[in-house]
């Protein structure tokens, strides 16, 4: 799940900026989840973590990732424009509609 937080930050004595924070809960992932991304990243840790240890070290890893914002949101944006969806009917081009 995700969460939403905001927090406002004063500019000056009559300006407040307020901005959102998302929160990913990693804690509600499955123990095998948890471990593709670990091994998909090579994060280092000790043998035998509990789900909660592991879900820690996840979580402090994905905080941490640098994203190019811009770069992020052209390809999401490209991909569901040049995508076609699941929803989407498969069309045959053998057969004419008369």
């Amino acid at each position: 799940t995700v969460s939403r937080h905001f927090r406002n930050i004063a500019v000056n004595e009559k300006e407040t900026l307020t901005y959102f924070i998302y929160m990913v809960d990693l804690f509600q992932l499955q123990v095998n989840t948890l471990r593709r991304y670990k091994r998909h990243y090579k994060l280092q840790t000790r043998p035998g973590l509990n789900k909660a240890q592991l879900a820690e070290t996840v979580s402090r890893h994905f905080r941490n990732i640098a994203v190019n914002e811009k770069e992020t949101l052209t390809y999401f944006i490209y991909m569901v424009k040049s995508s076609k969806t699941r929803m989407e009917p498969k069309t045959d081009s053998s057969k004419h509609l008369d």
